[in-house]
């Protein structure tokens, strides 16, 4: 099964699909990659640069033609110009190597007879190229599949249903996180890797993810491959935390790859939605019913972007400029639809809050503090489901109701009188210095019973299921004193669910989570990222 899969998956991925698990098998066999083309503004003239593991610079160009045949003329006019520029200088990059490098030319399909020899006739130059076609590639994968493959899948079918849904829909990110739940070994029963075991393990997870992410490369779904990366990240994150906690090297090759990815991603989705007149999808008739939804999905996400973009720069001035105007008046309203948009609305008002100068994004954290905490007081009708829930069951729930054959949320719990985000939204309005707004609120704020899951260890922040932990609610005294609640929203106390420093120093991938785990969205992460996206604010 897993040798037919390589190869339907190989006979239709474009390069920029492939590059990433081409770039997993050479991690996997020694090779120190220093840059993965982004295909943004900066390339290197090179699509990888990577040094061997006999200490030799090697410069990859890599084309994209499945179950293609390249021809002499195709070579001789578009490929050979790029070649020389290979083969004649040293790639500029710091850490590659100054002596002479290998050049590869590299393709998932074949290379005629007579473009092979035109390749073995381009010598006097500084490096000799070589091609790597189809069956090389393939002859690596099945190598890899063997060592590198995860053994730990019980369930081949759940990779199956996985790779063959449909790459135009939503990413099924539960089937995922399963797979790597079991590669990375991070259930709480589960026996720790050893050094080896846990490179293996790396490598599986990032491998078999490019794989599975890259059927949606091809259709340009853009927010699946969002997903996919963010979890993958973070449970490496997670894997590294549990089995080698005292090792920060394992990581650093992969986790700037996955960032990488990360940022095409969020940049190809931004160029799309810049030149969209509309932001409807499929059939217009139902789309009223999903575009609030759909609103607060793209601020959450392109308000990483903008996040990403100010640490470094990744788009051009025109783009950042277009950005920031799209994130300032959003052309589609967001809807409030369960408190799980929290974690969507969150870092968009907070970035607003950093480049408006006017109290208008303070005025709007507000409305957002009143909504949730009024909404989800006891016997409302309109209470909001929690971030555990997706707005895929809500819709389903608004659709079928009692006529859906699975039991709804709304008939397992009562979401009323409790909430998962009313303490972090109280401590944002404590910071709008709103004094006076917050002592209004406080009467209806101290009548939730307000609820959190306590980690067991930190590195189950990274995860979207932690499998042990404590399920604790809060009661707010009637009164509290201005000072003592200002503190509290302050306070830069370590908590046993702070966040480790690997996602926390970056509040762009911070800000991803949330958008892949809006049950993440607490107050000791909402702090740490305030912290670095806004230091000092409302003190």
């Amino acid at each position: 099964m897993i040798e037919k899969l390589l190869e339907n998956w190989l006979d239709s991925a474009s390069e920029r699909s492939y590059q990433p698990v081409f770039v997993q098998m050479l991690v996997a066999d020694g090779y120190r990659v220093l840059h993965s083309s982004r295909h943004c503004l900066l390339e290197y003239g090179k699509d990888i640069l990577a040094i061997a593991p006999d200490g030799v610079g090697c410069a990859s160009q890599l084309k994209g033609d499945p179950k293609g045949r390249m021809k002499v003329d195709e070579f001789r006019k578009s490929i050979q110009p790029q070649l020389v520029q290979l083969l004649a200088q040293r790639p500029s990059y710091p850490g590659f190597p100054r002596e002479p490098h290998r050049a590869y030319l590299v393709s998932n399909g074949q290379f005629e007879e007579e473009v092979q020899i035109a390749a073995r006739e381009m010598d006097g130059y500084l490096a000799k190229l070589e091609l790597w076609s189809r069956g090389h590639l393939l002859d690596a994968c099945l190598r890899h599949a063997k060592t590198l493959w995860p053994g730990e899948l019980t369930d081949s079918r759940t990779l199956l249903e996985l790779y063959l849904a449909s790459p135009s829909e939503m990413l099924r990110i539960d089937l995922l996180e399963s797979l790597l739940n079991a590669m990375l070994n991070l259930d709480a029963e589960a026996a720790l890797f050893n050094p080896m075991e846990l490179r293996r393990a790396i490598a599986s997870a990032a491998w078999l993810t490019g794989i599975v992410l890259s059927r949606f490369e091809q259709s340009e779904n853009h927010y699946a491959i969002i997903q996919g990366w963010t979890l993958c990240y973070c449970y490496l994150l997670a894997a590294e935390s549990k089995h080698s906690p005292n090792n920060t090297s394992q990581l650093a090759t992969t986790l700037e790859l996955i960032e990488g990815q990360l940022l095409d991603a969020l940049i190809d989705l931004w160029q799309e939605i810049r030149v969209r007149k509309h932001f409807v999808e499929g059939t217009p008739m139902p789309d009223p019913e999903v575009a609030g939804w759909r609103a607060g999905i793209l601020l959450g996400v392109m308000s990483s972007l903008a996040i990403a973009n100010q640490v470094s720069t990744v788009l051009d001035d025109n783009s950042a400029t277009e950005l920031s105007q799209f994130l300032s008046s959003p052309p589609v309203k967001p809807e409030l639809w369960g408190e799980a948009a929290v974690a969507n609305l969150v870092p968009w008002l907070l970035w607003r809050r950093k480049k408006d100068p006017t109290l208008q994004p303070d005025f709007e954290v507000a409305l957002l503090a009143d909504a949730v905490i009024t909404r989800n007081q006891r016997n409302s009708a309109t209470a909001l489901p929690n971030p555990y829930y997706t707005f895929e069951q809500l819709a389903r729930h608004r659709l079928l109701g009692h006529r859906n054959t699975e039991l709804s949320p709304w008939e397992r719990e009562d979401f009323a009188g409790s909430a998962y985000t009313a303490i972090p939204l109280m401590h944002l309005l404590v910071r709008t210095k709103q004094k006076q707004r917050c002592r209004a609120l406080w009467p209806t704020f101290s009548k939730l019973s307000h609820l959190r899951l306590a980690f067991d260890h930190p590195w189950h922040y990274f995860l979207l299921k932690a499998s042990t932990g404590v399920a604790e609610t809060f009661i707010y005294p009637i009164t509290c004193k201005w000072d003592e609640l200002r503190n509290e929203a302050l306070s830069d106390t370590v908590e046993s669910d702070s966040i480790p420093s690997k996602l926390s120093d970056k509040p762009w991938l911070l800000a991803l989570w949330w958008q892949v785990a809006p049950q993440r969205f607490t107050a000791p992460a909402v702090r740490t990222f305030i912290a670095k996206l806004l230091p000092g604010w409302g003190s």
